[in-house]
This record gives structure tokens, sequence and C-alpha cells, in this order.
């Protein structure tokens, strides 16, 4: 079974039908797993919302428990706990909204997309190994559509691509905004590079292809945050391979992989830079001193007056009272943010999960369990997305809860491991 491959050992089985009468029986495992695939392989598609994938994300929150193919651990339980307590003190802070009806909106797609990463980590941690690869491939098929079009459109491969797939110059691919297509394509990236590491050569070398495109969809967002964090989530999880391995042959692949690597990426980023758009824009994204940075009414003045509100209001000032009232736009800080929308114990309470869930995290990855490295994958990504978090409100990226449920469920597994052993094939 190949790293990359669409199917698992649950997809596999929606080939396996059983004849009875005149019918045919298809196991619950089997129409989980198409649920499962159908929500990550579309959830790059966002133009509105709700979108396919919020869609098929409900038919999955509704449908795997009552399939009985779930199986929710102590660390599940207990970040879902704290994320119910979180949108509940949010709800009760949307009563001093400047927009009551769109601050409830908000709460609301807060606890669905919550109730989703609950559900995605009974769903991994009942089988963990076959589940997890089922949908990262399909998450990374979900990035190449968005890298597709990024590409259709900045490129203008396609008539009106242009306008449908970019934004002020910057490709946003199937996503509404640069920022979040560059962002979302980090934990492709990283799955992709650790399937280079740590899998048969035949594998890493698909791996190693894909991997190229979505990089190149990633400069194209000119997103330096997405930039930022892919780099730190990339150099996360070749330094957690390399401390975890006890082969010489892994610190020899990671040698190779990483000179190969760096070499096709600037020879591939050069030949874009040499487009004069490309160049252009790089120049001034790269550029650490932007206007929108600067002033009372740019991102950090913004985060100074956050600070301020948040010390002066324990209760909160609801969700978008800050853009709507005292800056231009949002804090550019989901830690503030979250401060403002539920108070300081919503805030508190939303710090302790994401922060709780990378500790989870870490100590689980000191196990040499067969999880060991899907464990790596999902920590190395999300501690890129919570760094993320720092200059911007990561708060409703579909990406973020994806790879907070993914790492439940993983580390409830091998806190209670399934009643098949694990195998240790890394």
């Amino acid at each position: 079974m190949t790293a990359l491959s669409l199917t698992s050992r649950h997809a596999a089985g929606a080939l396996s039908r059983q004849e009875r009468g005149n019918g045919w029986i298809v196991s619950a495992s089997t129409l989980a797993a198409i649920a499962v695939a159908g929500a990550m392989a579309t959830s790059s598609i966002v133009f509105s919302e709700p979108a396919v994938a919020d869609i098929l994300m409900a038919a999955v929150i509704v449908g795997l428990p009552l399939l009985g193919v779930t199986r929710f651990g102590t660390l599940t339980l207990l970040n879902f706990a704290a994320w119910l307590a979180f949108v509940a003190l949010g709800l009760a802070a949307c009563s001093v909204s400047t927009n009551i009806d769109t601050a409830i909106t908000h709460q609301v797609v807060t606890l669905f997309l919550a109730l989703g990463a609950l559900v995605l980590a009974g769903y991994v941690s009942a089988d963990p190994e076959p589940r997890f690869r089922l949908v990262m491939n399909c998450y990374v098929v979900g990035c190449l559509i968005a890298t597709a079009a990024a590409f259709a459109g900045y490129f203008q491969l396609i008539p009106s691509a242009y306008d449908l797939f970019t934004n002020f110059g910057r490709a946003r691919g199937t996503f509404k905004d640069p920022n979040v297509l560059g962002a979302a394509l980090a934990p492709a990236i990283v799955y992709t590079a650790w399937v280079t590491l740590r899998h048969p050569i035949r594998h890493a070398m698909v791996a190693a292809v894909v991997c190229v495109p979505l990089c190149l969809a990633l400069l194209l967002s000119f997103s330096r945050g997405a930039w930022a964090s892919t780099a730190f989530s990339l150099v996360m999880v070749a330094w957690l391979g390399l401390v975890t391995t006890r082969r010489v042959a892994d610190i020899q692949r990671l040698t190779v992989v990483a000179v190969i690597g760096a070499i096709t990426l600037v020879l591939a980023i050069g030949a874009a830079l040499r487009l004069e758009a490309v160049g252009g824009l790089f120049e001034e994204r790269a550029s650490l001193d932007q206007s929108y940075d600067q002033g009372p009414d740019g991102r950090f003045g913004g985060q100074r007056k956050a600070v301020g509100l948040i010390l002066d209001h324990p209760l909160g000032i609801g969700t978008y009272t800050f853009r709507d009232t005292y800056h231009p736009e949002e804090a550019h800080n989901v830690y503030l943010s979250q401060f403002m929308n539920a108070g300081w114990l919503g805030g508190l309470l939303y710090s302790i999960s994401v922060f709780g869930t990378l500790a989870a995290g870490v100590f689980a990855i000191r196990k040499r369990t067969a999880l060991q490295g899907p464990i790596i994958v999902t920590t190395a990504a999300f501690m890129g997305v919570v760094l993320e978090g720092a200059i911007i409100d990561t708060d409703h990226w579909r990406h973020f809860f994806i790879l907070m449920g993914l790492t439940w469920g993983l580390v409830d597994a091998t806190l209670t491991p399934p009643v098949s052993e694990f195998r240790h094939d890394d």
C-alpha cells in the first residue's frame, strides 16, 4: 500500500460487498471512509460558506458515531469539554457585541469546527494507522486541487481564471484568501516531506514529486506567515525524525533528501523569480517593513489596542466588536482575539487546549510505536499553525481543526491501543 495512495484498509473495503438477497450491503467502516475521504479531498474548495466540505463534514459529524466507527479517548474528551466551555463563554460575550447576529454565527461555526475535530479524533483513534493515512492522503489531494487552480489563475492558463483564482496579484487558488491558501498547503508539504524521509524509496519519490508544486503554490501565495510557519514545521519534522530514529539509514536519507530538496527548491524558486511579476511581488512581500504593519491603525498598533482592551474587560468585548469599534480590522493575533471574544477565562481555555494539544503530541512522540511517525507529522504541522496564530487569526481555519483532531486521536490511540497490536514499520 503506497503512502500517497487514496486508499486505506477501510477505503479498500469499498470494493468488498456482500450480496444478500437482491441487494448489496456496504460495511459501516466503508461508508465512514467514503465520507471522511470526501470531506478531506474537498476541504480546500472554500470559495463561499458553507462550502461543500462543510456539508460533507456535517455528514461525518452525524454519521460516524451512528455507524459505530469512533472511539473517544481521554485527551479528546477533555479538550472538547474545554471547547464547549469556550464557545459558551463566547456566546455569553456576544450580548455586548456590536452585531449580535454575526457574532453568534461566528461562535456557532466555531462549535461546528470543534465537533468536526472531536469526531475526526474518535474516528482515527479507533483504527489509527490506516485512518491517518486516509485523512492525510485525501487532504493532499485537496491541496493539489487548490494548487492546480492557483497555477491556472496566476499564469492565466484558462481565460478569466486570473480574477477567479488570484487576489491582488497573489495566488489564492480555491480559497478566499492567499494567506489561507499558503497556510493550508503547509500540512500537505510536511506530510509529503515525512513520506520522503521515512517511507520506501518508490513511495518517497512519488511524495517528492508531489511536494514540488505544493511548494511553488506556497511561494505564489506570497504569504509571509505561511512561508515562516511552513519552514518552521519542516525544520521540526526533520529534527523530530532525527532525534527519534535509531537507524543510520534514516540519518543518511535525511541528509540526502535535505541536500537534493534544497537544490531542487532553489532552482524551482529561482526559475519562478525570473518572471517579472513573481520577482517584483516577492521582493515587496519579503520585506518585514510593510506599510499596513506600522502606525496606530496598522497590525502592531491594533495588537497594542487589543492588549489594553483585554486588561480592561475581563468578560470580553464580544466577537467582531474590536474591528467594528476600535480598529479597522481584526487584531491579527488569534490569542488576543479569543481573550476579547470570550473574556479571560475563555481565552485561557483556548490557550490551554491549543498548547496542551502540542504538549500531548510532543510527549507521545517519545513512545516508540507505529504511531510515532504520524504523531510527528501532525505535531510538527500543528506547531506551524500555532506559531502563525501570533500574526493572523486562525480560529476558523479548517486545517487547524483537522490537525488538532488528528493529534487528539493519535495520542489517545497510544494511551489506549486498539485490539490489534501496533506494527512499527517506520
